[in-house]
Order: structure tokens, then sequence, then C-alpha cells
């Protein structure tokens, strides 16, 4: 059989929610207070960003017009090497220490504390060494006097410009402006000092960079903190110190070459002038004069020869010299660069291994030993480099000495041709050819000299500046719009889901709706509301909402009845205890007889009997349902008993002791007979009896019954309890039977509203008349 869909009615619902909008309403304002509150004293985020260009170095450097610099470059600058060392401790370390970012000073209010940057009255200074102070930390709070502060609460006075030796760590505070001691008079300060390697790495973590494009060479830097002056003046103070940086590591190159050459500048002075005073001494010893105009034919056909001859002596020289610094010098020393060899191998090798020596330093100063991997391995590769410029130097030797001996054979065959010059010519050749080596080599490094003071006079930067560091207003946390925005969903869906999560783990009849999903064959007569007062009894012309709901429980019990003849009986019963059925069969008597019918109200409860409790009847002294079904001698007029309910006469038969076996007594036939004795003498024979669930009492006398009112209550019935009564309808053959539901708005989740508040137009008057005809009514024993 296919189950029939779940029919959700959707405005009811929504009435179950909306029922508690004074909550909803309570609960978003809380929301937005505490969201307001919260947003006042948090501490506001802002950032700050700025752009910058790396140069690229390699196309920086003077070069003389005769080293010939294309027009066509390209940038070698690696990025991703200049983020690593943009965000190095070293580098962020000169911005700490330039900024003083390890003393903080705050101003102490009564919620919270904020930091002053530029706003800050006074300065903090300390009376000790910088370098006992970066793993120093510690705060204390001086309270602004007239004439100076207090140090933590003391009553101690302290002047300012003068040192206090009293905190664990000398300082002095200087007023910035003494206009201003007026105005921060009474206030209190917190100053703070931090560990500098903890505020490096907060720093560092905090700066993000990255590239405008895929393609660009711009980097955007991004810093984030709760001053947004500080941040900004963090930012371009580390884009000055990493400009710095890269300027002194190409002035440290140039300087170095100037240095090489100062030294060579010595050493061949002194062979210069040796080699002149060797020349004067062999003109004056042998008496030469002027031969070049007897050899002037001969120069100009060995002039060539001469040529490559002296090139390749100069080129020798300086591999010599080149091959004697290299030897001399220590492990990650840099080598002179561009010193005039004409093999362009050597020079770029001497350049590499002056770039991996500078990458070396700069891992070793970054924090890296010698035991790190990276460290090991850029080492190797600088030692590899320099050997490799060894051997490239010692090869290059091998070359020119076969070129020297070629052009020192070419040299010799002419004269041999040429013997004519003489020999003393030849000697003085020789000493010339040796005095222009050395000047020509003379002047090579005076120009190189030259040109590494230019470089170290005039070094570009390293970074342009695109954009200066700035900040936006606006704190990017805590964003308010969207905190209220969460805080009012939130406020509005608290009471939605504490109502829902009720509903759904809630195991109790709450609504007529949620009877009528269970039982199909049967229909709710009426909905007794629930009522606080602690006399649940109604009275002659009551026109509260209780009696309304009886008067109409009694209306509707005249449908479902089919009996149309008089002294209809009339049980009322329920599952379990505490459901009400005594609470309703006695206001249903109550209700009838105000009406001027005949109406009786049984006690058929005879294990747990509450009828005499209900009218304030002592059952010790009131013979009951028990005596009548013990001595057959008794009648119902011998049981039956008068009471005054509210100005309304009832008549009354409660259940009497209790006895042991009630079961047996209410099956031997007497209770049927009590029954059709009631009949003849009243119109409603009312039944309270025992519960369905926990005895079979009831079920022993249903069948006696006209009409069955199953009482059920909300918020205390459990719902797994409507299937045991239709089950209880159908097992005993049950006609006529109506539910009740009592104790409604007991939940006030479920939103009820009572509407029996109806105004039936009485004067005073005519109340009064209705009552003194209600009280004229006796309900006579018959």
């Amino acid at each position: 059989m296919q189950s029939q869909p779940i029919k959700v009615n959707f405005r009811e619902e929504l009435d179950k929610y909306l029922f508690h909008w004074k909550w909803i309403l309570f609960s978003a304002i809380i929301s937005l207070v505490a969201c307001y509150f919260y947003l006042r004293y948090a501490n506001d985020v802002f950032e700050s960003s700025a752009k910058i260009q790396v140069l690229d170095s390699s196309t920086s450097s003077f070069k003389m017009p005769n080293d010939g610099v294309s027009i066509f470059g390209s940038s070698k600058v690696n990025l991703e090497n200049q983020i690593e060392n943009l965000k190095s401790s070293r580098i962020v370390g000169t911005v700490v220490d330039s900024l003083n970012l390890t003393t903080e000073v705050y101003g102490v209010g009564r919620v919270k504390s904020y930091e002053l940057w530029n706003d800050a009255p006074f300065k903090v200074i300390w009376a000790v060494e910088k370098d006992s102070l970066k793993n120093r930390f510690g705060s204390f709070e001086v309270e602004i006097t007239n004439t100076g502060y207090k140090l933590n609460g003391s009553s101690k006075k302290y002047k300012f410009n003068q040192t206090n030796f009293d905190y664990e760590l000398p300082f002095k505070l200087t007023l910035k402006n003494k206009e201003s001691l007026k105005k921060i008079e009474g206030r209190i300060y917190l100053i703070s000092l931090k560990d500098r390697k903890s505020i490096i790495k907060n720093i560092s973590r905090k700066i993000s960079v990255d590239y405008v494009g895929n393609q660009s060479e711009i980097l955007k830097l991004n810093l984030t903190g709760f001053s947004p002056e500080k941040i900004t003046d963090i930012l371009n103070t580390l884009i000055i110190a990493f400009n710095n940086d890269g300027v002194k590591d190409r002035q440290y190159v140039h300087q170095k070459t100037v240095d090489f050459v100062d030294k060579r500048f010595e050493y061949l002075y002194n062979e210069l002038d040796s080699i002149e005073q060797s020349k004067a001494d062999y003109k004056r010893d042998n008496q030469v004069g002027n031969v070049e105009s007897d050899a002037s034919v001969l120069m100009q056909r060995t002039f060539q020869s001469k040529s490559d001859l002296d090139k390749a002596y100069t080129q020798s020289t300086l591999s010599k010299l080149m091959l004697l610094s290299l030897n001399k010098s220590k492990d990650l020393e840099l080598l002179p660069a561009n010193v005039g060899f004409d093999d362009q191998e050597i020079n770029g090798l001497i350049d590499k291994y002056n770039q991996q020596v500078f990458k070396c330093n700069k891992l070793l100063q970054s924090g890296g030993g010698e035991s790190n991997p990276l460290v090991k391995e850029s080492i190797n590769q600088a030692i590899q480099l320099k050997n490799n410029v060894k051997s490239s130097i010692i090869g290059y030797q091998k070359v020119l000495e076969i070129k020297k001996n070629e052009y020192r054979k070419i040299n010799s065959e002419e004269i041999a041709n040429y013997g004519k010059v003489p020999n003393k010519e030849k000697n003085i050749r020789s000493i010339e050819r040796q005095q222009t080596i050395k000047e020509n080599l003379y002047v090579l490094l005076l120009q190189k000299r030259e040109e590494a003071l230019v470089n170290l006079a005039i070094t570009n930067p390293c970074v342009k500046v695109v954009e200066d560091a700035s900040f936006s207003p606006t704190p990017i946390f805590p964003n308010r719009k969207s905190y209220f925005g969460i805080a009012l969903i939130m406020g509005l869906l608290i009471p939605f889901i504490i109502v829902y999560l009720n509903g759904l783990f809630n195991s109790k009849v709450q609504t007529k709706e949620d009877i009528e999903q269970e039982i199909k064959d049967m229909i709710v007569i009426s909905e007794i509301p629930n009522i606080k007062d602690e006399n649940k009894k109604i009275g002659l012309l009551d026109r509260s909402i209780l009696s309304e709901s009886f008067r109409i429980l009694s209306s509707n019990i005249k449908f479902i009845t089919t009996l149309k003849k008089a002294g209809n009986v009339i049980f009322v019963t329920s599952s379990v205890k505490g459901e009400g059925k005594t609470f309703v069969s006695t206001n249903l008597a109550i209700t009838l007889s105000s009406f001027g019918k005949k109406v009786v109200l049984v006690g058929a409860d005879l294990r747990n009997p509450q009828l005499h409790n209900s009218l304030d009847l002592k059952k010790v002294l009131v013979k009951g349902v028990t005596n009548y079904l013990f001595d057959n001698k008794l009648t119902a007029e011998d049981i039956i008993t008068n009471s005054q309910e509210n100005e309304v006469n009832l008549d009354v038969i409660i259940s009497g002791v209790i006895p042991q076996n009630p079961a047996e007594l209410l099956s031997n036939g007497r209770f049927e007979v009590l029954l059709n004795e009631l009949r003849n003498i009243y119109e409603y024979v009312i039944v309270d009896t025992a519960p369905t669930v926990l005895v079979t009492d009831t079920s022993l006398i249903i069948e006696l019954a006209d009409t069955v009112v199953y009482v059920t209550r909300s918020n205390y019935t459990e719902k797994k309890l409507l299937k045991f009564i239709s089950n209880f309808k159908t097992l005993n053959n049950v006609k006529s039977m109506g539910l009740i539901l009592n104790n409604i708005g007991q939940n006030k989740t479920y939103g009820y509203k009572y509407n029996y508040g109806y105004n039936y137009g009485y004067g005073e008057n005519e109340i009064q008349k209705k009552k003194s005809i209600f009280n004229k009514i006796k309900v006579r024993k018959s």
C-alpha cells in the first residue's frame, strides 16, 4: 500500500514561530547590542600597501666607451630571490632597530588599551646598550603627574629626563611637548618592551609580497596591523633598508676592485722605475744615442710581430698576477673583475665566482650556519668556480707561452734577416719592450680603477618606488556591516532554532493536529484551556474561557451520541493518570447541571479515586460504588450524595473505599444494575472511570456506556499512546467516542489563542435575575 505524502501547512508552521515574535525581536535586539559593544571595543585591523620595482644591477655599472655596451638588454632580476631577501630577518631587523619597534607605548582606557605611535606624548629611552635589549622583555605602567610620573601605581614620583633605576631596566622618559603636560596629567600609559626576535618574526609573517602581473617586475607589498601610521612607516622604512642593502652590495664589489688596483700600482711603479733606470745605465755605459732612425725599416716590418708579442706578454703578466692573487686569496673572498683579460671565458668565470661568493655571504648572514645544506652546496659551488678560474688561467698561460714562442720566433727571424742592426739596439729594445708592457698594464689598471671609483660614487638604486606606502582609513577587520548583518541573522535564527528543536525532540501531544494525524476515525470534540487558578471548577453563569470550553463540549457530545432517549451514560476515561479525566468529568457534570439537566456524577475509578478530593467530600462518611457492588441490598438512592459546587446543585456517587479486587467487583453485574437504576432517574450519568493503559477496569464495563469521552493532555500525553487509543476503540467495539485535548496552551511554544470570550450582552440586573432562577433549581433524589 502506497503511503500518502505528508502535507505541511506552512501557515500553521509560520504562526507557530511568529507566536514568539516578542522573543524573536528581543533576541535580535540583544544580538545587535552585543555586536555593537563588541565592535566598539574590538581592535580595528588596517592594511597598508606599497609598490616597488626591483632594478637590474647588471646594467647599472659605468663602462668606458671602449667596452661596447649593447642597446638590447633584458632584465636578469630573480624576483623570487628578491622577495625572500626583502622578508629576511636581516632586512626586517634593520627596520626594527631603525624605528625602535621593540618599545611600544599604549594608552590605558577603561575597557581596552590602544597603541600610540606618533601620538605618544613622551619618548622612552633605555639606559642600557642596544645589544643587551635584544632578548629582554617586560612591561610597566606610568601615571602622569604635574611634575613627572608614577611607576606601577606607587606613590613615589619621578621626573622627566631623569634616568629611573628602580625598574629592572634603567630608562628615562622625555616629553615631546612640555605644553601638553596639563592635558595628559592623570592619564595612565603602558610601556612594553618586546623581544626583538619575536617582533622580527611577527613582521616577516605579516608582510605579504605579490606580483602585480604575471610578467610584471613590479611587486606589491602589504602589511596589516592595529596602527595604520605604524604599518605605513614600517613599509616605507623596509623599502629604504632593502634599497640601501642592495646599494651596499654593489659598492662592496667596486671597492674591492679599487683596493686590488691600488696594491698593483705600487708594484708596477717600482717595476717601471727599475726598467727606466736600467735603460739609462745601458745607454750611458755603451754610449748609445738615438738608434731609431737606423732601424726604421726594420721596425715597420717587425711592428706587427712585436705588437702581438707585447700583447701576449701583457696577457701573460696579467694571468700571473691574477694567479698570484688567486693563490693568496682566502675562501669566499671576491676576485677583481674586468682587469683586462682578452679571454672572455676567464672574465665570465670571475664574474660567476664573485656572484656565488656574494650569495654565500648572504646565506651566512641570514642565519644559516655552515652546516646548512644550502650553505654547503653554495660554498662547494664557489670553490668549484674558483678552481675553474685557476684552471682556465693556467690553460690560458700555456696558450700565451705558445703564442709568445711563435711571436719570438718570428721576431728572431726578422732580426736575423736584418742582422745589421747593432746588438746594442737589441738590448735597448728589450728594455723598452719591458717598459712598454709595464706602462700598458699601468694604464689599463688606471682605467679600471677610474671605472670602479665612478661606479662607487654614482651607484644606482636597486629599487624604484612606484607607489609609497599608504593605508585605507577603513579597517579591513572587523567589517561592521557584515558583523551587524550576521548578528541580526543570528538573533533572528536562534529563537527559530530553539522552537524547531523543541518541536523536533518533543514526543508529547501538543495540538489538535497531532491527534488528528494519528487517529483518523475519531474527532476532537473539545479543547480545554490551561487554567492557572487553583479552583478549576466552573460556576453558575460563569463566562470564563474554561466555562465556554465545557459548554462547547456538552453541545458536541449531543452530536456524537447515537442514543436519543433519556438516561445517557457518558464514560470519561484517559490513557494514564494525570491527563485530567476527573477534572473533565466534574466540570462536564456541573455544566450540564447549570443547563437545568438532571445529572449524576459517578466515580468508577476504584483503584485511585480522586472524585471525592475534587468535590471536597470525605469518603469515609459516605457510601460509594464499592459499597453498592459488595452489598446487594443497597439501592442507587442509598449512595447518592448531593453537593453544592459554585452555586450549582450536583448529585454525586463517589467510588468508596478501595477494594482488593476492583476488576472482579466491576464484572459481577452489580455495576450494570446501578447504571440502569440511574438511567431511570437522571438525564445524564457521567462516569469517571480508571485509566485504560494501566488497568483493565474500564475495558470490563465499556460496553455499558452510550458515549465515551477520551481525555488527552497537551504536553503530557505521549504521541505513541495515540495508536493505543485507536486500538482501544476497535478492540472494545466502541461506537460513539470523542476525544478531548486538555490543558492546551501550557506549552507556549505552540502559540494557542483562546477565542471563547464571547459577549452575551447581559446587564448586571439580568445576570442577577438569571442567578436567582438557577438557584431555585433543586436536583432531588427520585
